[in-house]
């Protein structure tokens, strides 16, 4: 049985693209494909709840940058595994290779730079919270790059000998 109640409203904060306009961008921007028909972009969207809009936006940003950290991680893991199943990478070095992705979701968020905001908008709750929506866009081309730079600084700082396969592998663009 329905209550009857409405659902706030969500409106977007003076000076940004009407909500409609945004969503649009966003579901471009999920279809743009590289030359190669992978996706170009990798998306991240949040919510979170507070008592002011600064700081559910900023809180929102932190968890969509976190899903997009848990998306390199995913991609750089499977790029490991495929590498070292073509035999391109020894066992061993796959294995120290992936345990040091799978370990490091924070050195991979350190590794985003800046994203692009693709949607944000708000609703006031009946308590007066905000609740924050944030849809942020990061290009899977560089983020693939960072990650494999971090994870090659990672494995040094770790000690682990680099071959010339691993070497490849984290120099691949």
């Amino acid at each position: 049985m329905m209550s009857g109640k409405k659902e706030p409203a969500w409106q977007v904060a003076p000076g940004k693209q009407p909500l409609d306009m945004q969503l649009a961008k966003a579901y471009r921007m999920e279809e743009e494909l590289t030359d190669e028909g992978e996706p170009k972009w990798i998306i991240g969207t949040a919510m979170s709840i507070g008592e002011n809009f600064d700081g559910a936006k900023m809180q929102a940003t932190t968890l969509a940058i976190q899903e997009i950290a848990r998306s390199i991680q995913t991609t750089v893991a499977a790029e490991i595994q495929s590498t070292g199943g073509n035999e391109q990478l020894a066992a061993d070095e796959a294995a120290t290779a992936m345990k040091a992705v799978l370990g490091g979701s924070q050195w991979i968020m350190n590794t985003i730079g800046r994203t692009i905001p693709v949607v944000e908008c708000y609703q006031i709750l009946p308590n007066k919270n905000k609740n924050v929506r944030i849809t942020i866009a990061y290009n899977v081309k560089t983020a693939n790059e960072r990650a494999k730079k971090a994870l090659r600084e990672e494995l040094v700082k770790q000690g682990v000998e680099i071959s010339e396969k691993l070497e490849n592998f984290l120099n691949d663009k």
